[in-house]
């Protein structure tokens, strides 16, 4: 009789735990301080925001962070990744991806040096000068038909702190940039200390992004995206951003 209690009992806690446990949703993403880093605590304030918004579906996500480039062919190469993070209604999303609603807001601009301002109304203003970007990153739509035509001037670097390391020593009279980026690596790289009081984002914004994330096409996979879009809201995200910001000092 006891015997026979302990097996009913012991398959009972296992149908418990198989009930309570958490699936585990794998995403990739890249280093984009202070919302994507390995560097940061809980791997930064994005990271933090879109966990703890799935833990609310008993989902655990996990992430793996991979250069830009890379990021968005490894979550099609392997079978393991449900999807890709953040991507925007700007970018290229690849056709097997499909996107989230909007979660997160935050302009795209130029920075520049203070000692040389750049006033410009349109793109084709901007045509004089040697603009920064980071390889991988998606051309502003505004900014496309000048870069196929070869009239604007990019030069390609492997990161944003690499980049504003650039306008600063001069080798580039501007830069694409997120302005949170901006103003976190400003803040807090050890390689622009010295820049900190030289460099400013431009006046006039390059564009509003819109940001979301993005799943792969398969039912299972376009079911996390269903429910992310179910329980997911734009006031609680930036909540949460701000909550992280707070929880950790984050200069910003």
């Amino acid at each position: 009789m006891l015997k026979a209690f302990l097996i009913f009992w012991s398959l009972l806690i296992g149908v418990s735990s198989a009930q309570g446990a958490k699936k585990v949703i794998h995403m990739v993403t890249f280093s984009a301080p202070p919302f994507m880093s390995e560097d940061l605590p809980e791997q930064g304030a994005g990271v933090y925001a879109f966990r703890e918004i799935f833990r609310k579906a008993n989902y655990e996500l996990k992430v793996t962070f991979a250069p830009y480039l890379r990021a968005k062919r490894l979550v099609l190469q392997e079978d393991r990744y449900a999807g890709f993070f953040p991507v925007s209604l700007f970018n290229h999303i690849p056709s097997e991806l499909k996107m989230s609603k909007i979660i997160y807001q935050t302009p795209w601009v130029l920075a520049e040096r203070k000692d040389k301002v750049i006033n410009w109304q349109n793109p084709k203003d901007l045509v004089p000068f040697k603009i920064g970007t980071v390889t991988g990153y998606d051309i502003a739509p505004s900014f496309k038909d000048l870069y196929k035509s070869n009239k604007l001037k990019l030069e390609f670097t492997s990161s944003d702190e690499l980049n504003l390391l650039k306008l600063a020593t001069k080798r580039v009279d501007l830069i694409f940039i997120e302005a949170g980026m901006f103003q976190f690596l400003t803040k807090t790289s050890p390689k622009l200390k010295e820049y900190r009081e030289a460099l400013q984002v431009n006046k006039k914004i390059v564009q509003m992004d819109r940001y979301g994330l993005a799943f792969k096409k398969s039912p299972q996979y376009l079911k996390y995206l269903e429910t992310f879009n179910q329980i997911a809201q734009e006031e609680e995200f930036n909540n949460l951003i701000q909550t992280y910001f707070r929880r950790y000092a984050v200069p910003f």
